[in-house]
């Protein structure tokens, strides 16, 4: 009797933990999109993406459900285009509506995607949408710089627009940061939109805020491993050497610059931002070129005439390295690079004396490198 009970006992166990197993549940109406297939991918980096669920859509209709695994970021693509979701155990509920425009005289259809679930999808919604507003701006800066007729007014007035569209972004991060601690989201958002732009310390602190529950999860794992990658390039530590092709093709390595002062300037030619930062660069190596003071400039192009255009047309006048691999350069994985312009002051030791550099802080630290 004894063993028919503890029998009983280890089934029921064994019955419980499967209950336990979390599953994710995706489901869609879409009307009109009978015949459609909705795909749950993995982004693998370097543009690349796992297919990791998908479902047709039929009598208006779609459903994707499967064992959960992590809690981590997905992308769902409709209609060909990508939607990014927080995957957790709370059913998506995703709407497809289709909009029709006139485009050029001709009808063109959209899918407008709305996604509703659990509060992880908020906050990270919350998030993207500070995110978007802060791109386009910066996208029209990019076009504006390139176009010989916009006048200095349109400019400066979209820089404004830019900088409070910043702060704006920073002020949304805050808050979702200070407000939502036990939130996988909150692990995701500092990793992926706080740690490019703020230091070291602050990151920390951001993380330190945590809940041990995030902290031990997969996000907050992984926003603890980015820390520790960052703190291998933070200031104090000696900069990691690397060999990439200059414009003629001949290998440049950072070690080459050893014994002189040294402007590691992460780049692209399509940055508005950073051709803004030119005249400031320039400023600085004019100064204090003759006294050692170099520039080795790292460019996430990934062609080689738009590279080689830039560096000619804006007067850069000191060294030039690129994989042309663009977001994919290996360097700029090295020194967690995730956003440009990215300015690391190295001294005659290789040493990283200073991190995040721009304008007039750009000019006062290399200054501060030859005492003066």
């Amino acid at each position: 009797m004894r063993k028919i009970v503890s029998g009983l006992l280890i089934g029921l166990l064994f019955m419980g933990c499967a209950k336990q197993e979390t599953t994710y549940t995706i489901q869609g109406e879409w009307e009109g999109g009978d015949g459609k297939v909705v795909y749950l991918k993995k982004d693998l980096g370097d543009k690349k993406y796992e297919i990791l669920d998908s479902a047709i859509v039929a009598n208006g209709s779609f459903k994707m459900q499967k064992l959960l695994g992590d809690v981590d970021e997905r992308i769902l693509e409709i209609n060909g285009s990508t939607n990014i979701v927080i995957l957790d155990s709370i059913p998506i509920h995703v709407k497809c509506v289709t909009v029709k425009k006139t485009v050029k005289g001709k009808e063109v259809e959209n899918i407008r995607t709305e996604i509703a679930g659990s509060v992880e999808q908020d906050i990270f919604k919350t998030m993207l949408l500070a995110q978007r507003d802060e791109m386009l701006v910066m996208l029209g800066l990019s076009f504006m710089s390139r176009d010989e007729k916009a006048s200095a007014a349109m400019q400066d007035s979209l820089v404004q627009m830019y900088t409070a569209m910043k702060e704006k972004t920073v002020r949304t991060i805050d808050s979702l940061v200070t407000n939502y601690p036990d939130c996988h989201a909150t692990a995701l958002i500092i990793n992926n939109f706080v740690i490019k732009d703020r230091s070291l310390a602050e990151v920390e602190k951001m993380y330190e805020s945590l809940t041990p529950r995030i902290k031990n999860a997969y996000l907050g794992r992984k926003l603890k491993t980015s820390i520790d990658n960052i703190k291998k390039t933070s200031i104090g530590s000696i900069a990691p050497d690397f060999t990439l092709p200059a414009p003629d093709g001949k290998n440049v390595s950072l070690s080459d610059y050893r014994g002189k002062i040294v402007l590691l300037d992460f780049w692209a030619s399509w940055c508005g931002p950073c051709l803004r930062e030119v005249p400031n660069v320039k400023k600085v190596y004019d100064k204090f070129h003759d006294k050692g003071f170099e520039i080795l400039s790292v460019s996430l192009d990934d062609k080689k005439d738009n590279w080689v255009d830039a560096i000619e047309k804006n007067d850069l006048n000191w060294g030039h390295v690129s994989s042309l691999k663009g977001w994919s350069c290996p360097v700029a994985k090295l020194y967690n690079v995730s956003g440009v312009p990215a300015m690391l002051l190295i001294d005659k030791e290789g040493k990283i004396v200073a991190t995040k550099l721009r304008g007039d802080l750009l000019m006062e630290k290399v200054a501060e490198q030859f005492g003066e």
